[in-house]
């Protein structure tokens, strides 16, 4: 990767260089991330295969005339809500920072034809500096994370030591959920009502396998296992709503914690204890319905922002993945690796769950197995998930206890020094 640097913000490199050394710090690999000169008055992201990502701050280039511009950014910050809103109908390249209307002011942007935005906060908006966001936005795209969690990092870099990865959640803007004035819909909250569902404790978590049919769930439960998820991916399944039943009525036998994937109208009609959603599922949900009937809710994230948006609703627990390939099922996002699960933690951390507890239950998923497990297991996690480590094995007691082994025998200690990949 080159990140070359238009000779009118020359000075940005020495900021950029800043933000990788704090980037390497954390973990992630970065001698193979290169510094130069644009040939034009664009950055320029250059990969191996020589695809290149164009960024044009908008006050220097007639960029929006520019097809070959892939982000345009505005750091003018003239705009109010319903001007971007309507610019952005006609030119989904631009990100506009520091949107304002009296005292408010967002990051807006498009995503997949979609309006969307941070809401900074009065202490987020004074300490804000244009060079250090620039160059941690720049920074972050050259780590191949997606943009909407460069400008969640960006902004709130802005807000730590000029050495210092930001971790706390009092740093980070809130993404925005329902807002008119930006044509921001989720979906996601009634007006007038907060949304909650039941807490949990961390430690009842423990290992978590994945399954794919109420016979497996029966025989996990008959082995001790407590929380488990049934997954069945076929909605046209003829015997759908009859595995559900019994899975439900399993973990009532059991006293375990069983969890409904997807199915939430199935699992509100049967009182099941717990549903979980995806984040490409929680707009076709009811999350009102969920926190009414009481039922616990897990949802997935895949990055700083979706993590953000998903704490507002309060979850019952966040999961983070795909931490390793995987093949068990098609995955919206790349593999977050051990670096990014820690950074995630750390966040998460500092987040209030309830009134008396910080930080939420947290299960990790993704290509977990026995070898992997102690190192995402070190990460801090709450739980770990586990799909063909159990199914494809001749012995899922001894699988069983093997995890139980991993995790009963946490070393606390700081991970990052031993991850050498993102």
């Amino acid at each position: 990767m080159k990140i070359l640097i238009p000779t009118h913000s020359i000075e940005l490199t020495g900021e950029v260089q800043r933000c990788l050394l704090i980037a390497e710090h954390q973990g992630f690999e970065i001698k193979n991330i290169e510094l130069g000169v644009s040939p034009t008055q664009y950055f320029s992201l250059i990969t191996d295969n020589l695809h290149s990502l164009d960024i044009a701050e908008c006050q220097h280039v007639e960029a929006s005339k520019d097809a070959s511009i892939e982000l345009l950014l505005d750091y003018v910050g003239v705009y109010t809500p319903v001007q971007v809103a309507t610019l952005l109908q006609s030119n989904s390249r631009l990100v506009s920072i520091g949107v304002r209307e009296a005292h408010e002011q967002f990051d807006v942007w498009c995503h997949l034809g979609m309006n969307r935005a941070l809401s900074v906060e009065p202490q987020l908006q004074r300490d804000f500096n244009k060079t250090k966001h620039l160059a941690w936005l720049l920074t972050c795209l050259s780590l191949d994370f997606p943009i909407e969690d460069c400008l969640v990092l960006a902004r709130a870099a802005c807000s730590v030591s000029r050495e210092t990865w930001p971790n706390n959640y009092r740093q980070f803007p809130t993404p925005v959920l329902e807002d008119k004035r930006l044509g921001i819909q989720v979906g996601w909250t009634v007006e007038g009502q907060e949304l909650s569902s039941p807490t949990l404790e961390k430690c009842s978590l423990g290992l978590y396998p994945v399954v794919d049919s109420v016979d497996w769930i029966e025989r996990l439960l008959s082995l001790g296992i407590k929380t488990t998820q049934l997954r069945i991916k076929d909605p046209n399944k003829q015997d759908l709503e009859e595995q559900v039943i019994r899975a439900i009525e399993l973990g009532r036998k059991y006293k375990a914690q069983v969890f409904i994937n997807d199915y939430w109208q199935l699992a509100v009609k049967h009182g099941a204890y717990g549903v979980h959603l995806g984040q490409e599922d929680i707009e076709e949900s009811n999350l009102s319905a969920l926190s009414e009937a009481n039922v616990r809710l897990g949802l997935s994230t895949h990055g700083y922002y979706e993590l953000l948006r998903i704490v507002q609703v309060k979850p019952s627990y966040i999961a983070l993945g795909h931490i390793f390939p995987t093949t068990t099922k098609e995955m919206p996002s790349r593999p977050q690796g051990l670096v990014r699960l820690a950074l995630y933690q750390k966040l998460i951390d500092s987040i209030p769950y309830s009134e008396s507890e910080i930080g939420f239950p947290t299960v990790a998923i993704g290509g977990i197995d026995q070898t992997t497990a102690p190192l995402v297991w070190k990460c801090g996690v709450s739980s770990l998930a586990v799909v063909r480590a159990i199914t494809l094995s001749e012995s899922p007691q001894t699988v069983i206890t093997e995890f139980d082994q991993i995790m009963t025998a946490r070393v606390i200690e700081s991970p990052e020094k031993e991850f050498t990949h993102a």
